[in-house]
């Protein structure tokens, strides 16, 4: 009997003291819901390159390390007369410094930049820099001399300075820099742009910005009563995207921990988030630190792409428990903090006039398949067929050609097959038809690749293999990614072009049937290598790497020089 009563006594204080937990849990979590709610009651938008993030009214932010275009940007308050005593002084500096002999024109030239935004300034070049000499792979050796330039420019308006810097800088591309100061506009209340361009500190970009340009910028923002909650945004365009994504990392560092670190990390969330439209990776762990201070680490990150600045590298981050002098016990619980996290990751988004901007370019491009006649205004830049003729009949300069945009579209000169006499003679006879010329546009390409002015490796078909190669699928259907490499001597995966990943290489993009052996790469032989003689070889072939660059299931018959012959069945040539 004394043991039932013992046993029912303590059932009994066990579930009071599980309902006193929960009653606490619950207390503590409408205190954390409500806190997180104070906090974001009020918030403030802030342009972070193209995109919005809104953070906490309180919170204070700084940007850094803005660049666009090879150039370091900084911007900082100053007045019109310190501006102009800066510009006399920094002058003065560079004519001092000797140049690179030992003389006194370090300072090559100097110019006024100005804009139609009120930005004014100077342009230095200078220091110049130049290295020579030869190098060897151990098949070839080549000589080489490479120049470089200093280029700085100081500019000033609204109250703000703004210096753009590079030390080594190609002497062929300074004009590039006066470009990029006509587009700049200064922002000094840092508000949201209505036009499409990327956002800096108190200034930002009017668009066009290609992906080349390769634009980055960094932000840090902290909440002055939680010193210790700290968020950074990275965003990068016009980087290859990383091998790795942020969840295999993750996986891949928890492998390297020790038994006594892993009972440290309590991984609390791990999965791909979309958020705004963009699909990312999310990764939250909770740390134990080697003093016992608890924090809170919250990941979001996107691969990107090489090619889209809307669609570039980004990294967000949010960590409790930060202090400069080493960790400190977070200032937020698990589920405030992650309350906190939630609600301003979720508000990161393109801004709407970059949605406008694009939607704008794609309603305005000409379709696939438009016409134009002769004497017509080019309305696309691309590639554009010709109408006129029949099959034994050939078109000056090929029936396919690239014209600009703006450009008048030419009345085609047809080539009828030469009689025998006409061979005798070397004529070829041609004549225009009396109608205009119709040319339709199949290509929105924006550039006309250029011939190679050697002859390019081929790719052939592997041994035993019929020329049906040639007509397989492309690959729409394999799944193989934009973005997939693949390497000399294997079988192309799929039908598309693809770059030669050696940038010294003279293919640069080609065309490539499934199922064909990847060819090596061909490179010009600095002249004397291999002697003084005629007949000697002016390049040589060695193994590369190619990088799948677009899908398509035929070269189209714009590329004759270096698309590959779906007939072509030759044996693999010797590679060096």
């Amino acid at each position: 009997m004394r043991r039932l009563f013992r046993t029912g006594l303590a059932v009994m204080l066990a579930g009071v003291v599980i309902a006193g937990l929960a009653s606490t849990w619950d207390t503590g979590a409408r205190r954390d819901k409500h806190e997180v709610a104070k906090m974001t009651e009020k918030m403030k938008t802030v342009c972070v390159g193209r995109f919005l993030l809104d953070v906490p009214a309180e919170a204070q932010y700084a940007f850094h390390q803005p660049r666009v275009g090879g150039f370091d940007i900084a911007v900082f308050d100053e007045t019109e007369d310190e501006f102009q005593k800066r510009v006399v002084a920094r002058k003065t500096q560079l004519e001092a410094a000797p140049d690179r002999p030992g003389g006194h024109k370090n300072l090559e030239s100097f110019r006024e930049v100005q804009n139609d935004h009120g930005m004014k300034g100077q342009v230095f070049v200078h220091s110049r820099d130049v290295s020579e000499g030869q190098s060897s792979d151990g098949l070839t050796v080549e000589r080489y001399r490479y120049e470089s330039v200093s280029v700085e420019a100081l500019v000033h308006g609204n109250g703000i300075s703004i210096d753009f810097s590079a030390p080594n800088h190609d002497p062929e591309t300074i004009d590039k820099l006066a470009k990029l100061i006509a587009q700049l506009v200064p922002n000094p209340d840092d508000r949201v742009p209505a036009e499409p361009g990327f956002c800096i500190d108190r200034a930002y970009f009017l668009d066009p910005l290609g992906a080349e340009q390769r634009e980055e910028i960094m932000m840090a923002a902290w909440l002055p009563d939680r010193p210790d909650v700290v968020f950074k945004i990275m965003l990068a365009a016009g980087t290859e995207p990383d091998r790795q994504g942020l969840l295999e990392r993750g996986a891949e560092s928890d492998t390297r921990l020790s038994v006594e670190e892993k009972n440290r990390v309590a991984r609390l969330r791990a999965d791909k988030r979309t958020i705004g439209g963009i699909e990312g990776e999310e990764l939250v762990e909770r740390f134990v630190e080697n003093n016992d201070a608890v924090v809170y680490s919250f990941w979001w990150e996107v691969n990107g792409t090489e090619n889209n600045v809307l669609a570039p590298h980004i990294v967000f981050r949010m960590d409790t428990g930060y202090n400069e002098h080493g960790p400190v016990p977070s200032s937020l619980s698990e589920n405030a903090a992650t309350c906190l996290w939630d609600t301003v990751l979720s508000s990161f988004r393109l801004r709407p006039a970059e949605r406008l901007a694009v939607q704008s370019v794609d309603t305005k491009r000409t379709p696939i398949g438009s016409q134009a006649l002769a004497r017509d205004t080019c309305p696309e830049s691309g590639w554009w067929e010709c109408m006129d003729g029949r099959e034994n009949i050939g078109i000056m300069g090929g029936r396919r050609q690239y014209f600009k945009k703006g450009d008048r579209m030419p009345q085609a000169l047809l080539l009828p097959p030469r009689t025998l006499w006409d061979k005798m003679r070397g004529l070829q006879p041609s004549f225009e038809s009396k109608t205009p010329t119709a040319w339709k546009l199949v290509d929105h390409r924006a550039r006309k690749r250029q011939a190679s002015p050697l002859p390019l490796a081929k790719a052939s078909a592997a041994y035993g293999t019929t020329a049906s190669i040639a007509m397989s699928d492309s690959g729409h259907d394999n799944g193989l990614a934009i973005g997939s490499f693949s390497s000399t001597g294997v079988p192309c995966p799929a039908s598309g072009w693809w770059r030669c990943e050696e940038s010294h290489a003279l293919d640069g993009t080609r065309w490539f049937a499934q199922g064909s052996l990847l060819p090596p790469a061909t490179f010009t032989v600095a002249p004397g290598i291999f002697g003084h003689s005629s007949n000697a070889p002016q390049a040589i072939q060695r193994r590369s790497t190619w990088r799948l660059v677009r899908l398509a299931d035929a070269p189209g018959g714009t590329e004759h020089d270096s698309a590959v012959s779906p007939l072509d069945l030759s044996p693999p040539a010797r590679q060096t």
